[in-house]
């Protein structure tokens, strides 16, 4: 099994990248919109929403998350 961790700040590869938008996706299609938007922050295109704490906080402390393989968190 793979495992990925996404944490504040963190420089996702590509297929990071394709695969937290594939599971915040299926999260908005099952109408989980929260846990789509929690996870959606990591992406690149949200990266000036991390306060400096949380940025300096990073891996260290979180916030994180992780993915398996199968993309659940």
């Amino acid at each position: 099994m793979t495992t990925t961790l996404l944490w504040a700040g963190k420089q996702l590869t590509a297929d990071e990248k394709r695969r937290t938008r594939r599971v915040a996706a299926k999260l908005r299609r099952c109408g989980d919109t929260d846990a789509a938007a929690a996870l959606e922050r990591f992406l690149p295109e949200h990266a000036s929403a991390w306060t400096p704490d949380e940025l300096e906080a990073g891996a260290h402390q979180g916030p994180w998350l992780r993915l398996d393989a199968e993309g659940h968190g």
